[in-house]
């Protein structure tokens, strides 16, 4: 069994691997990846060591801010930033199955100690000081040696640790559990197809669903009561008799940010003991519950109530003004809603906008305060030490396009659920969360600067949780999802066994600028169901691999959006194309066209051929086409690329068709349709 070391790989950035573990070392495995690590006892337990010592010092200076940003990823030193990243190892056994970090375990142990607090200190003239009692108590107790004794941190470890199998304190208190998000969010992005718009809906969502929802908690509560919030979900712990609360603030705080989005969260009263020994039973509860309410739900987008001091502000300097008599005009970008502010700009046609399309346009502006670029350009500066200049306004799809053309990118992870139905606690729930979404952001923005560089010419509509959205220049729209692929396929292995855990699938639909996104997204959408399903295929044929398919649509076809009616061929032809692809095919038919990248008017002649005359005919054109390039080595060029194809696909070259499984398969469909969006082969 093969262990990776812990500290070289966080430290040092390098990878030390042991072909089994060795005496003096800790091991336990990723709850994400599925690898196993290894610590020494040695480094161990200088990291321990630097981190209390820091947090002994926090203690005597009083500072809850410096410890809390030590558990929340942003220590003063080296040391201490790895310190909240230790395994917590639950008991003194050698072999450890699942491991969460020193941080989930603090905080989660701090929320539940609030909730067995909260009825003494409810009523307390200084809940501020009440509240920072309970968090730097939490944060300390057996980390620091002056830090004060805790029955109830003592009743709530040994819960957690499954050491106590006696009915405790714990039998009887009750807590309420918080768990839902938001809800048809494609919905809510694509409304209209205004750039600004879309980018101003993703950052409302993620504003909403990150920090004005720990803005919230923290002012409620306490921030440790929030175990995850990302890709529109979120999940907490709260006093009993105060989840329902904290469900009806939540949604006014979103209404009040989106106007619009819909939303859906449900509280309910669990003893505190269950939710600790029983985690995947409640879960299981809170998920049919939620299901259940949101059947009940009413969508209330035609006539939204406008908060009138958010649309001051928004109308305020930007030539706008409200309307006085409302429910006479529809807001002319999303048209599903009453306008009510008029923009006139001297000769072109009046802008009227609804209060939904009014703040997303005021959230994603030229003016905009947060922006994706600005986190993008941090990226690219602490990954790269690279300062990215430009600072173009991307506002409209004809500035992201090239040549005419954009891509839209829509990618899902697959096997996320099954992992996440293997969770066992909060504590690993919170961890799986946090590095999840934090992976797959980087993910994408490593491949958007390997394939754009220093160019800002890309939307990313969702990032984070399990899937991705992103609008990028059609020529390079292949290229970054191959990318995004292969490295979340990457990042997800096994290191232990260089088997993935978990890939992802995308769809990605080429078309030009002029399109509506809604309608390339709903193109997107149905590529990555069937990108989906050959990934099912191919993990049943045991390759667990990501998968893509595609579609470029350059001319108004028939039956354009329906992928089944396109790919369809007759029974006597072979099939029209070999997609989707796994992520090495998807590197196979990039060489071929490179191998090939001379031959495009043969190509299509070949791609004509099997569908304009019989077999024998076609068979012989082939052949006789290249017979005539063999003196300039282009036909030989041509079979030799075939055949290499063909491995990739698991079949073997008949001609200039592909045989796979007894099935003919055309790759002249793919090639000329993919033959102008692809880059230089490395």
């Amino acid at each position: 069994m093969v262990y990776v070391d812990w500290y070289y790989e966080k430290a040092k950035k390098e990878r030390k691997l042991y072909e089994k573990r060795k005496d003096g070392y800790r091991g336990w495995k990723d709850l994400v990846t599925g690898t196993n690590y290894c610590i020494s006892t040695e480094d161990y337990g200088r990291i321990d060591h630097a981190g209390k010592k820091l947090l002994e010092q926090y203690l005597k200076e009083g500072s809850i801010d410096k410890m809390e940003k030590l558990f929340y990823g942003e220590g003063e030193t080296k040391e201490a930033q790895l310190f909240a990243d230790l395994p917590y190892f639950m008991d003194l056994a050698q072999g450890i199955k699942e491991c969460a970090r020193i941080r989930d375990y603090v905080c989660f142990r701090t929320a539940c100690l609030y909730v067995l607090k909260y009825p003494s200190i409810q009523n307390s003239p200084d809940m501020v000081q009440e509240k920072a009692k309970i968090r730097m108590q939490g944060f300390t107790w057996q980390l620091v040696n002056s830090a004060e004794e805790s029955p109830e941190l003592e009743q709530i470890e040994q819960m957690i640790c499954r050491q106590n199998k006696e009915k405790g304190c714990l039998d009887t208190d009750m807590a309420d559990l918080v768990k839902g998000g938001l809800v048809k969010i494609k919905q809510y992005y694509l409304e209209t197809n205004k750039i600004p718009e879309i980018r101003g809906a993703s950052l409302l969502l993620e504003k909403v669903n990150t920090e004005k929802m720990k803005q919230l908690i923290s002012q409620e509560h306490i921030r440790e009561c929030l175990i995850y919030a990302g890709g529109g979900k979120m999940m907490g712990i709260f006093p009993e008799g105060k989840g329902e609360e904290t469900c009806q603030k939540i949604g006014v705080m979103t209404e009040k940010e989106t106007v619009t989005a819909q939303f859906n969260f449900c509280s309910r009263p669990y003893k505190l003991q269950r939710l600790i020994d029983e985690y995947q039973s409640v879960v299981d509860e809170m998920d049919l519950a939620l299901e259940e309410r949101q059947g009940l739900r009413w969508d209330f987008r035609l006539e939204p109530q406008a908060d009138e001091k958010v649309l001051e502000e928004a109308v305020k300097g930007w030539g706008w003004k409200k309307i006085k008599e409302t429910k006479q005009e529809f807001c002319t970008s999303c048209r599903n809603r009453y306008a009510v502010a008029v923009l006139h700009e001297g000769t072109k046609a009046e802008e009227m906008l609804c209060p939904s399309c009014m703040r997303k346009k005021q959230e994603g502006g030229r003016d905009a305060k947060r922006s994706r670029h600005r986190e993008y350009k941090d990226f690219v500066k602490r990954k790269y030490n690279k300062v990215i200049e430009d600072t173009k306004c991307y506002n409209k799809l004809e500035y992201i396009a090239q040549n005419g053309f954009v891509g839209v990118i829509y990618g899902d992870a697959n096997n996320m659920s099954s992992h996440i139905n293997n969770l066992k606690s909060f504590l690993t729930m919170r961890y799986f969360s946090e590095v999840t979404a934090d992976s797959v952001t980087e993910v994408v923005f490593e491949a958007l600067y390997k394939n754009l560089g220093d160019k800002l010419a890309f939307e990313v509509i969702a990032v984070g949780g399990d899937d991705i959205f992103l609008i990028v220049p059609g020529p390079k729209a292949y290229d970054i999802a191959c990318t995004i692929g292969k490295i979340f396929d990457q990042k997800f292995q096994n290191q232990s066994n260089e088997k993935c855990q978990m890939t992802m699938s995308i769809g990605v639909c080429i078309a030009h600028d002029h399109m509506p996104v809604q309608y390339s997204f709903a193109i997107a959408q149905k590529l990555l169901k069937s990108a989906k399903h050959k990934a099912w295929q191919e993990r049943e044929k045991g390759n667990n691999t990501g998968t893509i398919d595609w579609m470029v649509i350059e001319n108004e076809i028939p039956g354009g959006a329906d992928i089944a009616y396109q790919r369809m061929a007759k029974d006597d032809k072979p099939k029209k194309t070999l997609r989707p692809y796994t992520w090495t095919q998807a590197d196979a038919m990039k060489k071929f066209l490179k191998k090939i990248e001379k031959e495009k008017s043969f190509a299509f002649q070949l791609q004509q051929s099997w569908y304009q005359h019989i077999k024998e005919e076609a068979e012989l054109f082939f052949e006789y086409q290249v017979g005539r390039k063999e003196e300039t080595k282009e036909g030989t060029k041509v079979k030799c690329g075939l055949g290499r194809l063909a491995k990739a696909f698991e079949g073997e070259a008949v001609n200039q068709n592909l045989v796979c499984q007894g099935v003919a398969y055309s790759p002249w469909v793919d090639a000329i349709e993919l033959w102008d969006y692809t880059g230089d082969t490395k």
